[in-house]
């Protein structure tokens, strides 16, 4: 989305929400998530002003023009985080810190298992345009996920570059797996070359963990510099090797072991190799410089 020439905190600039819901063509919802908060209340002023960034007459909507009447603003955060979080904001209205024109809630969400897995959400603060939605969230709302997952597949990626360690997971356990098929017996410790290419690997990921582009304004989630970064990587830790720009030999290796754990420590001792080397001769290694360049791109 793109805010206006009026916007307090980024005046003409695009913007990307967690979430955003549109209600016919005359109001919608553009919400903020934080999977987790930290204790101190005092670094929660970035995620306000977050929101004050999408107080504005936002250009993006699903209409002709783009735009729509009126929208809402929500703060998802967890629920136990809830309060304090609402109080937080309260307390920088009160001291003129930011301002809020459109309406705006704190909702926070929680997950429940059992014999099947809920996701609650529970508004604690404020109010929404849409009086049934807003009636219905002041009690806690159970939504399956498996329906979640039935909507959006079993997506892991979003729109915000996640640690290296945690790509090359889903990679090797997920995507390279796939790939091995036949190629090997099947036991532990079986080693199949697999000819890999930035692109393939990036439209696979896309189609099965992450988002396809529906439209302009609808990023590729995960992007291609995050699966290049995560191949590159591989190369530095000899599990790979790079045959032309672009695509790499992967000698894959099935294996029962916590490979994100695996993963976060290969990545350690090569930060620390890194870390070692004069700037001068960083561009000599695998991915050394190329690969750190523009990561959000």
């Amino acid at each position: 989305m793109t805010t206006s020439s009026e916007n307090r905190i980024s005046p003409s600039n695009a913007v990307t929400p967690d979430c955003v819901v549109q209600f016919q063509e005359a109001s919608g919802i553009v919400a903020e998530a934080k999977l987790g908060l930290p204790k101190n209340d005092g670094v929660w002023d970035d995620d306000i002003k977050q929101l004050e960034k999408y107080d504005d007459d936002l250009t993006g909507w699903w209409t002709k023009s783009e735009k729509i009447p009126s929208h809402d603003l929500v703060a998802l955060v967890p629920l136990a985080r809830a309060v304090k979080f609402g109080d937080r904001l309260r307390r920088g209205m009160s001291e003129e810190k930011w301002t809020f024109e459109r309406k705006l809630a704190i909702v926070g969400f929680f997950k429940t298992s059992g014999v099947k897995d809920f996701l609650s959400l529970k508004k604690e603060l404020g109010t929404l345009s849409l009086a049934d939605l807003d009636e219905r969230l002041r009690e806690s709302r159970q939504i399956p996920i498996a329906l979640l997952i039935t909507i959006y597949n079993d997506c892991k990626f979003v729109d915000h570059m996640p640690p290296l360690p945690y790509t090359l997971q889903i990679m090797w356990d997920h995507l390279f797996a796939r790939y091995a098929g036949d190629q090997s017996n099947g036991e532990t410790g079986t080693v199949p070359s697999l000819e890999v290419s930035v692109e393939q690997v990036t439209k696979d990921l896309q189609e099965y963990f992450g988002f396809k582009s529906n439209g302009a304004r609808s990023p590729e989630i995960p992007r291609t510099s995050w699966v290049r970064r995560a191949l590159d990587t591989l190369v530095s830790a000899k599990l790979a090797a790079k045959s032309r720009e672009g695509e790499y030999t992967v000698q894959y290796k099935r294996t029962r072991s916590d490979t994100l754990r695996k993963f976060g420590k290969l990545c350690f001792e090569l930060e620390q190799k890194m870390r070692s080397v004069p700037p001068s001769q960083l561009s000599l290694l695998p991915g050394g410089r190329d690969s750190e360049a523009n990561p959000e791109g």
